[in-house]
């Protein structure tokens, strides 16, 4: 959403808010430092024969404008370019995973004792990015992230939250390893009536109740291979990925402010959704 103005007074706009934002994000994307923006855009006649953009912004402009743009809106983006590819694509299921990222910034210090692997991943320079990936179309509708130390299960509470309604009312099944296995999970899921495909934890025990936790190491100790039989690996795969064809790139974070690291690292996901999203609706259209 556009800033309330308190005043008119001042230098012209040189352009839509959202036209700014959207350059920013690209630059994000491709590893742009913000001195550099201005000279690359420079090129791009086109924005201004389109009347995007009045005239070329300086760097302190687009600065100002990725530090007024909150993470949540960039997570919102993501998920709704995802919800129609969901949509679009006629998706049954869907798969839950983590995956962690080095932030390169900080002192020099930490990059030595990083380098000599002294320094573990428990570390503040590494953040973790949660995503519900949705079956078979492979697009992200759910995201979040946290901190390394995170577990699975704790964040997994943020995602199903930010799942749409109906979404989830399409979806029979969930794929997910044994981080997921967990009552609160397993609850939810059968209160919702999606089947989870979860193998148990190796000390799972069951207590002869009818709960969800013990149905399913029930049914596992009575049918061996129950868990593979209903594994499937294409769907599984779909989390993993997602994260390979962001990690193709090397995503490089010189920003040193937090919400801005984070914003940063959301971007190849957004992207990633759109470039599935214009995928999905030329094959439709043609």
């Amino acid at each position: 959403p556009e800033p309330r103005r308190t005043s008119n007074r001042g230098r012209p706009r040189c352009g839509e808010r959202w036209v700014l934002v959207l350059l920013c994000l690209y630059a994000k994307s491709v590893n742009t430092r913000w001195r550099d923006i201005p000279e690359k855009l420079s090129l791009c006649d086109f924005l201004l024969e389109q009347n995007l953009l009045a005239y070329i912004p300086s760097k302190s402009t687009f600065h100002r404008v990725w530090q007024d743009t909150p993470v949540s809106s960039i997570e919102s983006l993501i998920r709704s370019i995802g919800y129609k590819v969901a949509i679009i694509g006629g998706d049954i299921a869907f798969a839950v995973d983590s995956s962690g990222f080095k932030i390169i910034v900080g002192c020099i210090w930490r990059l030595l004792k990083w380098e000599v692997k002294k320094l573990t991943k428990t570390a503040s320079i590494f953040k973790k990015v949660h995503i519900g990936v949705s079956l078979p179309s492979r697009a992200i509708v759910t995201i979040t992230t946290t901190l390394s130390t995170t577990h699975d299960s704790v964040a997994s509470g943020i995602l199903f939250k930010n799942l749409s309604k109906r979404l989830l009312k399409k979806y029979k099944r969930m794929y997910g390893d044994s981080a997921y296995w967990s009552e609160n999970i397993l609850g939810w899921l059968a209160q919702e009536g999606v089947v989870p495909v979860i193998p148990p934890k190796a000390n799972s025990k069951d207590h002869g109740t009818n709960s969800p936790q013990d149905l399913i190491v029930r049914a596992h100790t009575h049918y061996i291979g129950l868990y593979t039989r209903n594994f499937h690996p294409e769907f599984r795969a779909g989390v993993e990925h997602v994260f390979g064809c962001v990690k193709l790139d090397d995503l490089r974070i010189f920003d040193r402010k937090p919400s801005n690291q984070i914003k940063t690292l959301l971007t190849p996901f957004l992207w990633y959704n759109f470039e599935l999203y214009e995928r999905n609706l030329s094959s439709v259209l043609l």
